[in-house]
């Protein structure tokens, strides 16, 4: 690499990292950007119920008497996945739902208004499709796969109701046996609503007329899906969490994040100079970057547990680096020149920071997968930072450091490389001799 080169290639990085800097920390709002506003991604960045405050809660669900424990144990997860996506379609993306025992742990952070997801999921019950309160039940609402607000042919607000293939075939059957007739939709054994049979549905998907507002069609809708999960919940526990104490932990976290990446700014360019430069220069970019993937990943969303995982991702990312240097200057004592000691002591490290590595990405697979909801924000954050750092001290370093080369590669000083004891004997005893027998 020429010295030219080296410097455009260093002048490129350093203006792709201050416009990443910026990008991180400066929204534009209030049309700014034409009819859009751009957010900070770091400020995009999905925060857990600890850090945002929201709406938690608990369900015991009662074991049927003619379940197995596996039967229980799918139907206990079939019901968490119908709770999720019911909380998803109703725009509350960053939900999670999570089963332990014979209980499902609802978390929804940052709500504003408590009482709809409360409303939402505080009142789980019974749905049931038949011609008249006494009659037999016709369809089951645990084969309502979905519920939701539409528009008809005509543009009126309708509830537009799909169901499962159970439900489908029982609904088929349903129509046809009450066409021309009212169909009873019943809720916890009060009649909800009371429609008339138009024709026979055989695919599974029928819409409700009424004459509805958006706010009625939402809010039948919502009684709809409270009764399609596949086991009977009781609120067990509710409240509502504060985000004062997230808030807290958020600043106090950039505080002490803030603190520890000066110190360590400081400790590489002490100890390393030129070759500490370099390090410092690869963390910003690792930092820039991390936060970005933070933001666009959709299944990351940052907890305290998770805060711990980006600080100690960050600490294992200077820690390659060190391992690097090190070997470096064990080759530079045996009297290689400074590339070429470079060069090596990379090479010789790949092979025990690829190793520690691998298998901290493989403990933090583990607790993605199996761990509990506590952990997740954890394993997803230091699996994230691990594989970042691997590219960041493998890659990023090297390009910086071959292009400091470029500009310098004579000067031991600069980056803090001794020789050996034994090789400076050599070398003495090497210059002796060259002075007893001069060449003529």
């Amino acid at each position: 690499m020429t010295k030219r080169k080296s410097i455009v290639i260093l002048s490129i990085f350093a203006v792709l990292v201050i416009l990443a800097i910026v990008f991180s920390c400066v929204s534009i709002e209030g049309g700014g950007l034409g009819r859009y506003d751009y957010i900070a991604y770091a400020k995009a960045i999905s925060m857990g119920l600890d850090l945002k405050g929201g709406v938690y809660a608990v369900f015991e669900a009662e074991k049927p008497e003619d379940q197995s424990d596996s039967e229980f144990k799918q139907s206990l997860e079939g019901t968490a996945l119908s709770l999720e996506s019911l909380l998803f379609s109703k725009g509350f993306t960053e939900a999670i739902v999570s089963t332990s025992n014979n209980r499902i742990t609802v978390e929804v952070p940052d709500v504003e208004d408590s009482d709809t997801v409360f409303d939402l999921i505080g009142r789980p019950a019974t749905l049931e499709f038949k011609e008249s309160e006494d009659s037999e039940v016709l369809v089951s609402g645990k084969n309502l796969s979905n519920a939701y607000v539409a528009r008809n042919e005509n543009q009126q607000i309708v509830i537009a109701i799909e169901f499962d293939a159970q439900g489908t075939e029982d609904f088929a059957a349903a129509t046809e046996k009450l066409n021309g007739k009212t169909m009873g939709i019943y809720v916890n054994g009060e009649l909800l609503m009371e429609p008339t049979v138009n024709s026979v549905i055989s695919n599974g998907k029928a819409t409700i007329e009424g004459n509805y507002t958006y706010d009625q069609a939402y809010d039948l809708s919502v009684q709809l899906l409270a009764g399609s999960f596949d086991l009977d919940l009781e609120l067990i526990e509710s409240k509502i969490v504060n985000a004062t104490l997230g808030s807290t932990a958020i600043k106090g976290s950039l505080i002490a994040g803030l603190v520890g990446v000066i110190l360590i700014f400081i400790f590489m360019a002490v100890i390393y100079r030129m070759l500490g430069l370099a390090a410092n220069l690869a963390l910003v970019y690792y930092i820039v970057t991390f936060l970005f993937f933070l933001s666009v990943f959709p299944w990351v969303q940052l907890t305290l547990p998770g805060i711990a995982g980006i600080i100690l991702s960050i600490g294992m990312a200077i820690d390659a680096n060190i391992i690097i240097f090190e070997r470096i200057k064990d080759e530079y004592k045996t009297g290689k020149s400074i590339k070429y000691a470079v060069s090596v002591g990379f090479k010789k490290s790949y092979s025990a920071i690829i190793d520690s590595n691998i298998t901290t990405i493989l403990s933090s697979i583990v607790l993605w997968w199996l761990g509990p909801s506590t952990v997740k924000g954890f394993a997803i954050t230091l699996l994230i930072g691990i594989i970042l750092s691997l590219f960041t001290s493998l890659v990023v370093t090297r390009i910086i450091l071959e292009c400091f080369l470029a500009i310098n590669d004579r000067n031991p000083k600069l980056y803090n490389l001794k020789r050996g004891k034994a090789e400076n004997e050599r070398r003495e005893s090497s210059d002796d001799e060259k002075q007893t027998n001069p060449v003529a």
